[in-house]
C-alpha cells in the first residue's frame, strides 16, 4: 500500500485520503479489498472514475475502456479511506487496524 506524500511547499486540503493498493503483492483486487474493509465497518469509497469512462463521455464521444490505460490502472488501485471533521483518535486507530488486518489477510 502506498499512502499520500506531501511535498514541503504544499499544504493539502486533505478532503480525501486515498491509498494506492500494490495489487502485485495481494491475492485480491480492489473490489475484494473494498468489500473486506466495508465488512470491517470501515466506510471506504472509490473516487474519481476516469473521465473517459463516465457515461456522458462514453455516450457523447464513444470512449471505451482501454483508451487511457494509465488512468485506468490508477483507478483500479485507489481506495479512499474515511476522513471527516468529527473523526476521533479512536476512529483513526480503527481504520488503521482494519486496513492492516485486511491487507495482511490478502498478502501474497
Amino acid at each position: 500500500m502506498t499512502v499520500p506524500t506531501v511535498r514541503p511547499d504544499v499544504n493539502p486540503a486533505w478532503h480525501l485520503y486515498p491509498i494506492r493498493l500494490n495489487l502485485e503483492s495481494l491475492s485480491a483486487d480492489r473490489g475484494k479489498i473494498f468489500r473486506a474493509l466495508r465488512a470491517e465497518n470501515i466506510g471506504v469509497n472509490v473516487h474519481y472514475i476516469p473521465v473517459h469512462l463516465h457515461p456522458y463521455y462514453r455516450d457523447r464521444f464513444g470512449n471505451r475502456a482501454g483508451e487511457y490505460p494509465i488512468a485506468e490502472a490508477a483507478y483500479a488501485r485507489l481506495i479512499s479511506l474515511p476522513m471527516f471533521h468529527g473523526m476521533s483518535d479512536g476512529d483513526v486507530a480503527d481504520v488503521i487496524t482494519a486496513v492492516k488486518k485486511v491487507l495482511l489477510a490478502f498478502a501474497l
